[in-house]
């Protein structure tokens, strides 16, 4: 009662100070509202862990090995950013045959076979370490995804396109060996511990994926369903796959062809009835692309959940600062709040550097050593996966629209939470207010990323809802139920 009191004193006290500040926002959560569960957030492993996987050299005065580093900043709650999944790269063999043009040589990937049903698991070392530290360090969820067919099973030997080729690099009646292999190497895995829920054999089928770039294979649409199919029926042979489910279309857009591709899930009903949620990717699709494809899929499949499973922003250049952040969570809120996304990751977790997709910058410097370089990035995206957990449901705000407040609720450790994150990209400080039903909550914490700090605790009180939000930046907001 006491408690409940002091919460009234509290907002008397503060609708006047609101009458006082005319420029204050005022963000109201109503936790009556509910809309999705997440189910996790998470990155990719693809061109990157294979080799920095192998960086078992000891990184300056952390105790830890430059791979372990690289893996607690993403995966360790309290170190690092408490991401839950993890996409692994099952490559097409490239790496293993040199076949194809790549500009980069990372962009190659190795494949498990030696021969057809025979296997070195040895092989892929660097990034099978990866894998497993992910699992050790919490990730409950693996995607295994393919860019390409096994090249062994291509039409034209490679894990490309060729200019005047064949439209589509796979032959029908090589689906079902492709399907055995990727339920092999996930039997492989789910019996060393590894937590695989999707497989996921075709990635952004519209594009072309001609030589030079990377192993990628185009579809179109009335083709995925028999390479779904094949998997399908591979999978359900299996009991270890049991909990296993596909992922797909993973179409690279919400716009463009995307709807025909997922059409060709919903129509055929052995699939329709297996795929619980539609993964796409958020490149090169702005608002109303994305309002056009929920609006379509209230009508044809109202039942399946949306995960967004690939995005990076697609700009040239090294950003080490706040503006891709900002970018990166404008893009994640929107997806939260546009798509209903239960599911979201970025496309790598770590890169070398150069353009603005890795969370982390990473590369030997020449001296023997390694080079790690958290992003702003990094931490941004922590504002929402520290503590936006799996299980946690989002709720309605509203009045919070100019810095695109989102807020999830949810229990953890037995104790009921509230998390909103808040976004400024002002040049100005910004002022928020937070209203709603609070009196149940026993202490308000505050983290922010920003120009001058990296998810670093700014406020820790009892009741008072009103914040300061610094320019350009990022900041959590955590009501706790002790």
């Amino acid at each position: 009662m006491k408690k409940a009191v002091i919460w009234c004193l509290l907002l008397a006290l503060a609708c006047g100070r609101r009458a006082a500040c005319a420029g204050e926002t005022d963000v109201h959560i109503d936790e009556k509202v509910t809309y999705q569960t997440v189910e996790s957030f998470g990155a990719s492993g693809c061109w990157w862990s294979q080799y920095m996987g192998l960086w078992d050299m000891p990184y300056d005065d952390t105790g830890r090995a430059a791979r372990d580093q690289l893996a607690t900043l993403l995966y360790d709650r309290n170190f690092g950013i408490g991401l839950t999944n993890y996409r692994y790269n099952l490559g097409a063999g490239s790496a293993d045959s040199g076949k194809g043009e790549y500009g980069d040589p990372h962009r190659r990937a190795q494949s498990f076979e030696t021969a057809p049903g025979v296997y070195d698991w040895n092989k892929d070392a660097g990034a099978v370490w990866f894998l497993n530290k992910v699992t050790e360090l919490g990730a409950q969820e693996v995607v295994l995804f393919f860019n390409s067919p096994l090249e062994r099973l291509t039409e034209n030997g490679t894990a490309q396109m060729i200019q005047g080729g064949s439209r589509t690099n796979i032959d029908p009646a090589q689906y079902a060996a492709w399907a055995v292999y990727a339920c092999d190497v996930a039997e492989h895995f789910i019996q060393s511990g590894v937590p695989v829920r999707f497989i996921s054999p075709i990635n952004e089928p519209q594009w072309d994926w001609y030589a030079g770039n990377q192993e990628g294979c185009h579809y179109e649409p009335q083709q995925i369903a028999g390479v779904y199919k094949a998997f399908l029926e591979e999978m359900e042979r299996r009991p270890a796959l049991a909990a296993v489910e596909l992922s797909g279309p993973e179409s690279g857009e919400w716009g463009g062809k995307t709807t025909q591709y997922v059409s060709a899930i919903l129509n055929t009903a052995a699939l329709n009835a297996h795929f619980s949620a539609i993964d796409c990717h958020s490149y090169w699709s702005d608002t109303q692309s994305k309002v056009s494809f929920m609006n379509w899929m209230r009508v044809h499949a109202p039942d399946k959940k949306i995960r967004m499973s690939e995005w990076c922003e697609m700009v040239n250049g090294t950003d080490v600062g706040m503006d891709s952040a900002l970018v990166l969570a404008h893009t994640l809120a929107e997806d939260l709040t546009v798509l209903n996304a239960v599911s979201w990751s970025v496309w790598v977790g770590v890169s070398p550097g150069g353009y603005h997709d890795g969370l982390i910058h990473a590369a030997e410097n020449g001296a023997g050593g390694i080079s790690l370089v958290p992003l702003k990035r990094l931490w941004a995206y922590g504002n929402y996966t520290r503590f936006i957990r799996p299980g946690f449901t989002r709720v309605e705000v509203t009045g919070g629209e100019d810095c695109q407040a989102v807020a999830f609720t949810g229990q953890e450790y037995g104790k009921q939470k509230l998390v909103a994150v808040l976004i400024n990209d002002s040049q100005s400080p910004r002022d928020v207010k937070l209203s709603g039903a609070f009196a149940k909550y026993d202490r308000i914490t505050a983290y922010e990323t920003s120009a001058a700090r990296n998810l670093v605790k700014t406020a820790e009180r009892v009741s008072n809802t009103a914040f300061t939000l610094a320019p350009l930046s990022v900041t959590t907001i955590v009501f706790t139920e002790e």
